[in-house]
């Protein structure tokens, strides 16, 4: 994956929805269809999961009243292959 590329989220998690309950603000499959930046690799930022990036979405996440715990606003730690 190119940083500074624009990319749609086209799943979270490798799914379209939840398979479990979770609460509103952990919803993350809300994010599905918006687009955004790769801002980083696993292994620039020593993450464990090498199969993720640092997506910074063009939306401002938390207005959706998700968290968001990264030090980069609006940014969440997403699989490459939920990517396109």
């Amino acid at each position: 994956m190119k940083q500074d590329r624009k990319y749609e989220l086209k799943s979270f998690n490798g799914t379209l929805k939840t398979k479990q309950a979770v609460s509103e603000n952990e919803n993350y499959w809300k994010l599905i269809g918006q687009t955004g930046r790769v801002i980083s690799s696993a292994e620039e930022q020593d993450f464990p999961d090498k199969n993720r990036v640092l997506f910074q979405f063009d939306i401002d996440v938390q207005k959706l009243e998700l968290e968001c715990h990264n030090q980069k606003p609006n940014a969440l730690w997403i699989l490459k292959t939920d990517l396109k």
